[in-house]
């Protein structure tokens, strides 16, 4: 069995001595999951490239894409506040959202208004995410997985497909479940994702809407390709709560009964779960009025492969997000905590001991 408790761990320590220089990790994700793992290692001494899903179309994104007629910039626009070194108005302006107003503004950030602005300034969105970037002084990389114009397209046990990542995020038929996930058309990934994955030292994989965020960059073109070939060890950390959208009464072991499907689970090399299940109780009758309930953990090593390194820990943050004026889209009360992610994650690349 590798499941580690308190005490050192030869392989960390392996992995210090190979580190000559700034640890590169990657995060692959999208939404939520990741601004709060990236907020917390942002002042660490590694290097971050986040590496985000562009596959949103509700909310405001829907406004940025069907008007504007460009990718989603909500994943884009939180990997860079979680990055951000700029502590002035601007980086308040580009948090702000408009609660009152017609013609798609209730509801949107600037920020998103904002990247678009920059996308026709500098006549490109790669370019309008640099200047972005440069101006809210973001320590580290932010890219799209892909720039590829998709739709995620998800088919459901019983034959029946949703199309589009709001329509999947919010089903008709709640409960069931996901047979396969794919992009329409194809998505090929972004060579600049595809260089910050090969030369990893760490890839992190999720937490997150485990289909609309982590399967999502997983089924570009590309994507699983790089993993196999990077350097870096991969790091899976596990949702703390079920969706009935895209994880019905999943338990910890399901998840990795789906991952398999889209990539070898003998490329995992870390796992991270929760072991406090202390929730807050307000937020659980919230969930549980959505038929939304905590993770089972029964994940042993032999659901991933042999060499798998499981390690629990309490990871939930002890504070419940109040809802922003405007926001009409449903958001996660129960959260990882970004110190408590950091310190775990710090002890694997071998710049934190483990106790």
């Amino acid at each position: 069995m590798k499941i580690l408790a308190k005490g050192s761990d030869p392989s960390e320590l392996k992995f210090t001595k190979r580190m000559n220089k700034t640890p590169n990790i990657v995060i692959i994700g999208g939404g939520t999951g990741s601004y709060v793992l990236a907020s917390g290692l942002s002042d660490s001494k590694v290097h971050i490239s986040m590496l985000m899903t562009m596959v949103d179309d509700g909310g405001s994104n829907r406004v940025i894409r069907d008007e504007f007629g460009l990718l989603p910039t909500s994943g884009i626009r939180q990997a860079i506040l979680a990055l951000s070194k700029n502590k002035t108005v601007l980086r308040k302006l580009f948090t702000y959202r408009y609660h009152q107003g017609g013609a798609g503004l209730d509801g949107m950030t600037f920020g998103n208004l904002f990247m678009a602005a920059m996308a026709d300034i500098m006549g490109s969105q790669k370019k309008g995410i640099e200047e972005t970037c440069r101006l809210l002084q973001v320590k580290g990389d932010i890219f799209p997985i892909s720039y590829d114009n998709v739709r995620l397209v998800a088919e459901y046990i019983d034959g029946t497909e949703a199309f589009g990542e709001h329509n999947i995020d919010v089903p008709k038929c709640p409960g069931l479940r996901i047979k396969n996930l794919k992009t329409k058309p194809s998505a090929k990934i972004n060579p600049e994702a595809e260089k910050a994955i090969r030369e990893a030292d760490l890839i992190i994989i999720g937490p997150g809407d485990f289909y609309t965020n982590t399967i999502a960059n997983l089924v570009v073109d590309g994507v699983v390709t790089a993993l196999k070939k990077s350097k870096g060890e991969i790091l899976f950390i596990a949702n703390l709560m079920d969706s009935c959208s895209e994880t019905p009464q999943y338990c910890l072991s399901d998840f990795f009964d789906d991952l398999k499907k889209y990539m070898p689970l003998e490329l995992v090399k870390y796992v991270l779960v929760n072991s406090n299940n202390n929730y807050p109780k307000s937020a659980l009758e919230a969930y549980a009025a959505e038929s939304t309930y905590p993770i089972k953990d029964n994940l042993q090593v032999k659901d991933i492969n042999p060499d798998v390194k499981i390690i629990r820990e309490d990871l939930i943050s002890d504070k419940v997000p109040e809802k922003q004026k405007g926001d009409s889209l449903d958001r996660s009360m129960i959260r990882h905590d970004s110190e408590k992610l950091r310190k775990e994650i710090l002890k694997i690349v071998g710049l934190a001991p483990r106790l």
